[in-house]
């Protein structure tokens, strides 16, 4: 066989492998689970925060759903009506990544604001213990946060934005929750 004749060989060869590895990839390409599938993709804005040094008021958000690392990425927006910037981890769209933890239902925002443990532990929701989105009062370091976003439904069962609990829910730190539009 000549070079050429080989060279072709090796690069039909490889081209042959490439199509089969991404083949494969798109095999093992995981799906959101079904519970989530209704919330990804949606810009909503933020209008209920008294932490606007954490999730300002105004601001734009996006839950995208990360197949290769199975996680939902917060992918945020920065626009001019918005209280105050998006700082630390918030500030670089898509850069947290919440796990989702199935539950039995969906929660109402009015749950979220009651804050019972119990009733929170049932719903669909996404975590990330270690958020961060501000500066600690120690110089150069971080303040990490519990976070939690629980999927609201509507009075008719209808998707219903978000309620974003910063800390524990049970405890209600920070003054409450924050809120976002559908």
């Amino acid at each position: 066989m000549r070079s050429s004749e080989k060279f072709k060989c090796a690069l039909a060869t490889m081209a042959m492998l490439g199509v089969t590895l991404l083949g494969t990839a798109a095999a093992s390409a995981g799906e959101p689970p079904k519970e989530l599938v209704a919330w990804l993709g949606k810009e909503r804005t933020v209008d209920v925060s008294a932490l606007d040094d954490h999730i300002p008021r105004g601001g734009k958000l996006t839950l995208v759903y990360d197949d290769g690392d199975d996680v939902v990425r917060v992918c945020t927006r920065s626009v001019v009506a918005q209280r105050q910037a998006w700082r630390e981890d918030l500030a670089q769209p898509c850069n947290v990544a919440l796990a989702f933890k199935r539950g039995v239902r969906y929660c109402t925002y009015e749950e979220v604001k009651a804050g019972n443990a119990e009733v929170l532990a049932t719903c669909h929701r996404l975590r990330n213990s270690a958020v961060a989105m501000h500066p600690a009062l120690t110089k150069g370091a971080l303040e990490l946060h519990d976070t939690t976003v629980f999927l609201l439904v509507g009075p008719k069962g209808e998707p219903a934005g978000l309620a974003i609990s910063i800390d524990a829910p049970s405890r209600l730190t920070h003054e409450g929750v924050i809120h976002t539009t559908q």
